[in-house]
């Protein structure tokens, strides 16, 4: 511990044991070394470490058994709904291994419903991805995004796997600015459930987005169906 830090000892603590679990010296599963244990390897007294270890257990990252001890837990994925960011950078930035599988990709006209939203006519012609995410090998979103085709031309030529979606905005006129989003909790069943691992009519997070550029134009409608155990959505009101 840094004498010169002016965090509490038990805050620093709970930082550096936090900067383990997410690199994974302590791995999902693992039994937490006991507070004696800890005592002795920083050489901090009983009561600083118990403090620290609550800090982790509140944030989600420890769990206890009674009677047989401690573990580490999965971490959750924060995905704050203020942020307008590429949502694998988002979790990458979180110390997530993120990876994508292409499940459809095509053109389409776009029908009533998603020229209502983008404010086209219905049968303009529209890129269609469909893309399962996985985090940590596991399947945490399933998503349908649709695109007016002339905004990103060369849009079936994009490798899905390597590049996303931000990245193939960044490369145009058009840039992700603001987000109108809403969230429901819906059952899931046929398709949806099988590729995120649920069973027919499980819950999960219906996050609906309609993204605009800088010049407010409609450019992107993705719903995705994310998996309710892994995320956890922030946002704040002022």
């Amino acid at each position: 511990m840094g004498s010169s830090e002016k965090k509490p000892l038990y805050v620093q603590l709970a930082d550096r044991l936090r900067n383990r679990i997410m690199n994974e010296e302590y791995k999902y599963g693992q039994v937490f070394p006991p507070e004696r244990e800890l005592e002795r390897i920083y050489g901090i007294d009983r009561k600083t470490v118990r403090k620290s270890l609550n800090i982790l257990e509140k944030e989600g990252l420890l769990f206890r058994i009674q009677g047989k001890g401690t573990y580490v837990n999965r971490p959750d994925i924060s995905y704050s709904l203020q942020k307008v960011s590429g949502f694998s950078r988002l979790l990458r930035q979180q110390g997530v291994r993120i990876t994508n599988r292409v499940l459809i990709k095509t053109g389409q006209a776009a029908g009533y419903r998603i020229a209502k939203v983008m404010g086209i006519h219905k049968s303009d012609p529209m890129w269609k991805l469909v893309r399962l995410r996985l985090a940590d090998e596991e399947p945490i979103s399933l998503e349908f995004t649709y695109i007016r085709q002339e905004l990103i031309p060369d849009f079936e030529c994009i490798d899905f796997e390597v590049y996303s979606l931000y990245d193939a905005w960044s490369k145009s006129h058009h840039v992700p600015t603001y987000i109108d989003e809403t969230i429901d909790a819906v059952e899931v069943s046929g398709m949806e459930a099988r590729c995120l691992g649920k069973e027919d009519g499980s819950r999960v997070f219906l996050v609906t987005d309609v993204t605009r550029d800088q010049d407010g134009l409609v450019i992107e409608y993705n719903r995705a169906y994310t998996n309710s155990d892994r995320i956890r959505l922030s946002t704040q009101l002022s």
